[in-house]
């Protein structure tokens, strides 16, 4: 299957499309803020968009249009009203023109690449107007906690079997993500002309802070990095390592699939041992995120959710260093500039 119908199979491939429909759109539906209310509507806004229009769209264009995706990411409810309409086959039909001709672009020619060793950026955000997390500063952990990880996520499991066991009727609601976050990884995602980091525009359901802090992050080369640009690559990754999450997805990625199934994720303790780092594409993003991926023996299934695009998890503290002379980045009129200082310095 190629780049164009994997991406149009997936949920955030389709959102990001016709966000870029709409951007183009000369129909008072989608102008400005406007967007189109119902699936007819969509579907008459979208097939009058001229697609010779979208190779004048900029870099920043596209990257924001695939943020805004990004942004209404939920892998913990059902698809919200947008996701419904672009998945309508007419819709997803009308939908492949723009996304030929996104995937076409000269700017999106790097979206499958490789992690960007020689560029990668640490990004903070304040928790308030002067205050700053601490464990965001550049100090790198001695250890990826990632053995910790693995036994909350197992005792997790147990609890909500035990759970499920005594109230067989319940949905109780439990975690979402498959990423080994409330471990000690870092994640850092590439800088770009003009963009601190990618993750100041793309960074999945966005608490729409408006500065940060931005620090080089230098990796000691060689590096095993495992990448994810398709469906396949994070089924592989799942299956080779496999932690079964089946009571805790169950109630949470039946609602944002409409599936209940063995589900799995990566043991990530397990995957440190033979990387030292994950990373997602921008490529893998537009065609992973949010839907039911079968494993081979096609009763189990996995999800990928909660990662940013471009996303590098780095999961062997030791292969990085964190250059402690951050930038300051904010964002006015909706985008994002280098700024001398940040509010409370």
């Amino acid at each position: 299957m190629d780049m164009t119908a994997l991406a149009l199979a997936s949920p955030r491939g389709r959102f990001f499309f016709a966000n870029v429909a709409y951007k183009c759109s000369t129909d008072a539906r989608a102008a400005d803020y406007n967007r189109p209310q119902t699936t007819a509507d969509a579907l008459e806004v979208i097939e009058g968009v001229d697609t010779s229009v979208i190779p004048q769209l900029s870099e920043l264009d596209l990257l924001e249009a695939l943020g805004y995706a990004a942004d209404f990411a939920r892998y913990w409810q059902p698809p919200d009203e947008d996701d419904v309409k672009f998945a309508d086959p007419d819709v997803r039909a009308a939908l492949r023109p723009i996304a030929a001709a996104v995937l076409a672009s000269k700017h999106t020619a790097w979206w499958g690449d490789a992690v960007d060793v020689n560029g990668q950026r640490l990004v903070a955000h304040p928790m308030s107007p002067a205050e700053w997390p601490e464990s965001t500063a550049p100090n790198l952990p001695t250890s990826s906690g990632l053995g910790e990880w693995r036994e909350r996520a197992v005792e997790t499991e147990s609890r909500f079997r035990a759970y499920r066991t005594a109230n067989p009727d319940s949905n109780l609601a439990g975690e979402w993500w498959s990423t080994p976050i409330f471990s000690n990884t870092l994640t850092a995602t590439r800088a770009r002309d003009g963009i601190g980091a990618l993750e100041l525009v793309m960074e999945e359901d966005s608490d729409g802070g408006g500065e940060a802090r931005v620090w080089p992050v230098q990796v000691r080369n060689p590096v095993r990095v495992y990448e994810i640009s398709t469906p396949s690559d994070w089924a592989r990754l799942v299956e080779k390592y496999p932690l079964s999450v089946a009571e805790s997805r169950r109630s949470v990625w039946f609602d944002t699939t409409g599936e209940y199934r063995d589900w799995f994720i990566p043991d990530w303790a397990a995957v440190a041992e033979d990387y030292d780092a994950a990373h997602l594409s921008l490529h893998g993003y537009l065609t992973t995120p949010g839907m039911a991926i079968p494993l081979s023996d096609n009763v189990s299934a996995t999800v990928l959710g909660g990662w940013d695009p471009d996303a590098t998890y780095w999961l062997a503290p030791g292969v990085i260093d964190v250059v402690d002379e951050p930038e300051f980045w904010r964002r006015d009129d909706e985008r994002w500039t280098r700024a001398s200082h940040v509010a409370g310095e």
